[in-house]
């Protein structure tokens, strides 16, 4: 959905950009759209013609909807600058596109040679008589769960924990301490944080909102609480870059300085986010590149020692 929803938002921001009237353009991008989003897309501009505004309407369905992009939309309405944040966002949904399909290509092999191993491991033993058919099954499942019931957790607390919740915290601080993955993750938290925050700027929002709307867009809670503590501060009128917190890059703390400096925050925050994109992608692959083999030791590892218990146990009925 991610590449349908950079189209759509790419589409309109073209349309809105030439003058094109909302209602019609609504209705003519929907027009190219998958089932899903067309539908979701006619829904918005059946209550953009009842007179509600598109973020109001664009609320009403989640499923298509982030809250970020209602938020953005929002701020866009608010300040006539809408079409300029349609194709922010329509860059935000390809660079989320990118990454996703990354990912997904980098682990998909893995886990198929995982799950395939999970049935040759204890074949050795089934074999040669040391396991029945249930023990072997068992074994099977065994190594299975081993895999997939983490992989279970961390989908459950993502998909049903509030994102400020205690259990959520404590997966944001697990994944930052994943090799390579944790540096993506990181990078990627940061990014999207400026991202917003330029978004915003863009449109007008006083700076502590921006700082608020940008920390709840983060998508970690420990990246996104290096900068609460700035949001006090800015309201009592001191300047942010003087406000960031030592832990967060020199690079982005003295570019942040320099653009409050220079009154060009907004710009200095674009090529901040975007670099942080650059990063999250570098370091995902560098994850991916090196994942597989992580999972291929494992497998050897697990594929040694059924082997191994299984010709132990016929040397040990011939001692016999």
């Amino acid at each position: 959905m991610p590449k349908t929803l950079a189209l759509a938002y790419h589409n309109l921001s073209t349309m809105l950009d030439a003058g094109v009237p909302l209602l019609r353009s609504l209705n003519t991008v929907a027009s190219g759209l998958e089932p899903r989003v067309r539908k979701a897309f006619l829904a918005v501009a059946d209550g953009v013609s009842k007179g509600n505004s598109l973020a109001e309407t664009m609320s009403l369905n989640p499923r298509v909807f982030s809250p970020l992009d209602v938020m953005l939309i929002d701020a866009g309405e608010t300040s006539g600058n809408l079409a300029e944040l349609m194709g922010l966002l329509a860059k935000w949904h390809e660079m989320s596109r990118r990454m996703l399909r990354k990912m997904l290509s980098g682990l998909l092999l893995p886990v198929v040679i995982l799950t395939v191993a999970a049935f040759v491991a204890p074949v050795p033993g089934f074999v040669l008589g040391d396991q029945k058919m249930g023990s072997y099954l068992f074994s099977v499942v065994s190594i299975l769960l081993l895999f997939w019931i983490p992989a279970v957790i961390i989908v459950l607390i993502v998909r049903t924990t509030p994102k400020t919740g205690p259990l959520r915290r404590a997966l944001d601080h697990l994944v930052l301490r994943i090799p390579l993955l944790g540096r993506a993750m990181y990078k990627l938290a940061l990014g999207r944080f400026l991202w917003v925050f330029h978004a915003m700027c863009k449109a007008g929002v006083p700076l502590a909102d921006c700082i608020s709307m940008a920390i709840s867009a983060s998508g970690n809670a420990v990246v996104g609480d290096l900068f609460r503590p700035a949001t006090e501060r800015v309201k009592a009128g001191e300047p942010m870059g003087q406000a960031l917190p030592a832990r967060l890059p020199v690079e982005v703390v003295e570019m942040w300085k320099v653009g409050e400096e220079t009154g060009n925050l907004d710009e200095v925050t674009r090529r901040l986010a975007e670099q942080s994109a650059d990063a999250a992608e570098f370091w995902l692959a560098e994850f991916v590149r090196w994942f597989p083999r992580f999972v291929y030791g494992l497998i050897c590892l697990l594929m040694i020692y059924f082997f191994i218990r299984g010709y132990s146990r016929i040397y040990s009925n011939i001692g016999l």
